[in-house]
């Protein structure tokens, strides 16, 4: 995905089969990037089972030259990168990768934090008045840009959704929530549990034998 912003072209994109290695440059790596951000950088002929669930790369362009380059590589659960995993504003990118939010700077893509969240996964970011909601895979949070947790919201399943529902979503100054089970949760912007409305099952009636035929 590549974005304009200001002077700058973005460009952010997964690069799976890159390996972080504690040595020396990975001559296998089709790509090398200034910063590497993984906190186990391991040498492959030690290791070689080793993986990285999620790799994520941004590249900086001014003027269609490239002016820093980097990327993160985590060995948590798995996320797909979408045009959602990440927000750009204020000179600063912000992208989930696994259970943890990245915040780094633009250009320099210098880290400015980094923290976990959710305790499987972060999916998606989205603004919220001068802060972000996280849609976990536990749990939602509110976030400062700074990365403190103003509060968290829990249901009683996880938030992913088998219905094709919109696991998270903010209308008319409420956070409209679905879990597992397709269980609504409307919530202010405060974390307080408006309504709840669970999932109603339908269950089909059968008749006995003797009314078939009777």
């Amino acid at each position: 995905m590549k974005i304009n912003y200001k002077n700058f072209e973005i460009e952010v994109y997964a690069d799976p089969d890159y390996i972080a290695n504690i040595y020396d440059i990975y001559t296998d790596n089709k790509r090398q990037y200034e910063i590497i951000y993984s906190e186990f950088e391991v040498e492959p002929s030690e290791n070689p089972d080793f993986f990285y669930t999620s790799n994520y790369a941004i590249i900086v362009k001014e003027s269609e030259k490239e002016i820093s380059s980097a990327i993160i590589c985590e060995t948590d659960r798995q996320t797909m990168l979408n045009k959602n995993s990440f927000i750009i504003e204020n000179d600063k990118i912000w992208i989930c990768v696994c259970n943890k939010i990245y915040c780094l700077e633009i250009p320099s893509l210098e880290l400015i934090w980094q923290k976990d969240f959710d305790a499987f996964s972060n999916f998606y970011l989205h603004k919220l008045e001068d802060d972000f909601i996280i849609h976990g895979e536990l749990e939602i949070f509110r976030i400062t840009k700074e990365g403190e947790i103003l509060w968290r919201f829990g249901g009683r399943d996880i938030w992913v959704s088998i219905d094709g529902k919109v696991e998270c979503s903010i209308k008319d100054n409420k956070i409209i929530l679905f879990d597992f089970e397709s269980n609504e949760y409307v919530l202010d912007f405060e974390g307080k549990e408006l309504e709840f409305n669970p999932r109603i099952i339908e269950i089909e009636t059968k008749k006995k034998w003797w009314q078939i035929f009777g």
